[in-house]
């Protein structure tokens, strides 16, 4: 925080552990920024925030080639496996630096578009960031935000240790300051940060195979087994519980009934 007052960080509440960062990886342009992608064009400068592994990024950055894209990240790990990536497929018109949301270190309207996935909801100051990306938006330029909405969520079969999993992460991310559900106040918060034609719409995913259940009861074992300490610590459930719920997590991913769903809450606005 600045003298001032001003967030420039915050916890980065998920971690940066292997099966969840392996399991951003798994996102891409395609999958993530369909939204988004029509309102690119070749020779567009576009900033990515939060662009973690980076496997979004380089298909941002295919799409507007021969345009320049750059990256950002708060953790140094990510801009590190985001370069990596880049670099195996051979995608040179981007770049990834160690930068804050909040304190974006580029000139005013600097850029032709912005786009940031899955990261308001765990800003503890959303607006403030989006007036750093209006910032640096040229007059006429597009963002586009995603982020999840965990009251959404709905996972079967029915189950109580489930439902104390699902509350338990909004506990967390509620206790670092973010909002899980601020994807339904997308088109609110991009308006008052100064953005216009501001259009919402939504995708839902679901996990509906063994594939795809499996790797979510291993991705949400391994969130709980992060927040341990905080969930502890407040007394939210003993370390016990947390490890039952854990192994919990593992066996509905592994039931062949085992079906999830939430919604993605996507917008697009003009600066």
């Amino acid at each position: 925080m600045t003298a001032s007052g001003q967030v420039t960080h915050e916890e980065y509440t998920p971690g940066y552990g292997d099966t969840v960062v392996d399991s951003y990886a798994q996102r891409t342009a395609v999958s993530e920024a369909a939204f988004f992608v029509p309102h690119l064009t070749a020779g567009m400068r576009l900033l990515d925030c939060g662009s973690g592994p980076g496997t979004i990024t380089v298909g941002l950055a295919r799409a507007v080639d021969p345009g320049q894209v750059i990256g950002i990240d708060v953790d140094a790990g990510q801009v590190e496996r985001a370069r990596a990536h880049a670099a195996e497929l051979g995608v040179t018109n981007v770049s990834f630096q160690v930068a804050s949301v909040y304190e974006l270190p580029f000139d005013p309207a600097s850029f032709d578009a912005v786009f940031a996935h899955a990261v308001l909801q765990h800003l503890r100051e959303p607006l403030a960031a989006l007036e750093q990306m209006r910032r640096v938006v040229r007059p006429g330029g597009v963002i586009g935000v995603r982020d999840d909405d965990s009251g959404t969520l709905a996972i079967g079969p029915p189950s109580e240790e489930m439902r104390e999993v699902t509350k338990l992460l909004e506990l967390v991310a509620c206790s670092g300051g973010g909002d899980p559900r601020v994807g339904r106040r997308h088109r609110q918060l991009l308006r008052q940060a100064g953005f216009t034609d501001v259009v919402a719409s939504a995708t839902a995913r679901a996990h509906g195979d063994s594939a795809g259940t499996t790797a979510q009861g291993d991705v949400a074992a391994a969130l709980l087994e992060h927040m341990a300490p905080t969930i502890t610590a407040s007394g939210w459930a003993t370390a016990d519980r947390v490890r039952q719920l854990a192994e919990a997590c593992r066996r509905w991913g592994a039931d062949p009934d085992a079906f999830d769903v939430i919604t993605w809450c996507e917008a697009v606005g003009r600066a």
